[in-house]
């Protein structure tokens, strides 16, 4: 990977040896805390890559239903210096990044001391804040199906892994981007948490009042869980294709749904789910 200098809150410069005692460089990944905060209470802390902090905010806030559509959202703010004193995450020289989300007046208010205790997240775990098995199973809106062909999924991937500049720099980051049905990418987001990531492509949209995204494809640079295809359902979302494999759940959901989930996707090879 390039250790020349990269201007990115998301990259960061670190000693390393290789190959006996020569002192090099490299650039790694920033893994960080970041408190979501509504209406000024906390909700969540995740661990994140720095970036596009408001977006991951939004887009997470859309998935779990605290937000039911974008015109909950008065505002958008990212703060500094808040203490994670209760999170038992101890970064050195590190003060606490917030974003807080303030909600219009009208707006449903969640129900911040209850989210509090369950919403404790880590950028490897999509149901970490769930306590019941019914919690799972969140109401979905309905999606319109769409043909699209999987010649053209099959590029998808490669033209979202050009989009990667974090993961060029670093081997290390996964990836989301949007793409029309016409195979034109949107948005790309990275971040070290795949979960983050979709969090942020959908957030960018959640921001723009641009949701649902019906006719559009949501792509990710690794396997396809039930998770990540319950983000892309929240958001209408009717196609989703996959670097890797898809769990079980996630073609239960898809195919349910009539989502097109296309896994294991490279030119020349993919796996269209069907529904049995």
């Amino acid at each position: 990977m390039p250790t020349e200098p990269t201007v990115s809150p998301g990259v960061r410069s670190v000693p390393v040896r290789r190959r006996g005692e020569r002192l090099e460089r490299d650039l790694v990944v920033v893994e960080e805390p970041l408190e979501i905060r509504v209406d000024g209470k906390p909700l969540v802390v995740t661990m994140r890559t720095p970036g596009h902090d408001a977006e991951l905010a939004a887009g997470f806030l859309f998935g779990e239903g605290v937000l039911s559509d974008a015109d909950d959202v008065a505002s958008v703010r990212a703060e500094g210096g808040f203490r994670q004193r209760d999170t038992q995450i101890r970064v050195a020289n590190f003060s606490g990044d917030a974003v807080n989300v303030a909600l219009r007046e009208g707006a449903a208010k969640p129900n911040v001391t209850h989210a509090e205790r369950n919403f404790r997240a880590t950028a490897a775990c999509g149901v970490c804040g769930k306590t019941e098995i019914a919690d799972l199973d969140s109401d979905l809106p309905p999606i319109v199906p769409i043909e699209i062909d999987p010649r053209l999924l099959e590029t998808l991937p490669e033209t979202l892994r050009l989009s990667q500049e974090l993961f060029e720099a670093t081997g290390g980051i996964h990836a989301a981007g949007l793409f029309d049905r016409h195979g034109s990418l949107l948005c790309t987001r990275e971040d070290i948490g795949r979960h983050n990531a979709v969090d942020k492509v959908i957030g960018h949209f959640v921001l723009k009042k641009a949701v649902p995204l019906s006719d559009h494809i949501l792509v990710v640079s690794g396997r396809a869980g039930f998770e990540l295809v319950q983000k892309a359902l929240k958001a209408s979302i009717p196609a989703m294709v996959s670097v890797g494999a898809a769990s079980s759940l996630a073609v239960q959901m898809a195919t349910d749904a009539g989502m097109a989930l296309y896994s294991f996707a490279r030119p020349g090879h993919g796996n269209l789910h069907v529904k049995e």
